[in-house]
């Protein structure tokens, strides 16, 4: 089985369905957008975080979910040899939330500094709206999930889209 397959079937261990997205398999990353790391956040250009390397990068509707917090970040965990089998650099895990959510997350996560799961924080939701990835659903937004991303997963080699896979279902819009 060819890599870039085994990573496209470990990316969606982690992810429900795929549906139609704004973000497209070949779209570059926009140069424009900053990530915050830790706290005090660092500013984290991504587009140059992710120049010359083979990236997954995650955006979750919020920080502490359980569902994350219980199975899928436990399993990219154990996965993270066999990612870095594929030549997969980095993971980073994204929420519109600040960067001292995301560390206090990654804190009780246990994400040691050598691991290759980064947690960083969108405040301003200029990433999740640059990839349209906005959760825009009213069923979401009924319950106070307003201003949140969808729950994604996106496969990127030197800043190039290369895999997409986005969870939601009609009667699940923001992929729990």
């Amino acid at each position: 089985m060819s890599s870039i397959r085994s990573l496209a079937l470990l990316v969606g261990v982690a992810l429900l369905a795929t549906l139609g997205s704004a973000v497209q398999v070949g779209d570059k990353i926009p140069s424009d957008v900053e990530l915050h790391y830790g706290f005090p956040p660092e500013r984290v250009n991504l587009s140059q975080r992710l120049s010359r390397k083979h990236v997954i990068l995650m955006g979750l509707p919020g920080a502490f979910t359980p569902t994350w917090s219980s199975r899928q970040v436990p399993g990219y965990l154990a996965k993270e040899d066999e990612l870095r089998e594929l030549g997969v650099d980095e993971i980073i895990v994204y929420c519109v939330n600040d960067g001292a959510v995301m560390q206090a997350w990654a804190t009780d996560q246990k994400i040691e500094s050598t691991s290759l799961i980064k947690f960083m924080g969108d405040p301003y939701a200029t990433l999740t709206e640059a990839l349209e990835m906005e959760l825009t659903h009213a069923g979401p937004k009924s319950v106070g999930l307003v201003n949140r991303c969808k729950r994604h997963a996106l496969y990127v080699v030197d800043g190039v889209v290369q895999i997409v896979r986005v969870a939601e279902m009609e009667d699940d819009p923001a992929g729990t």
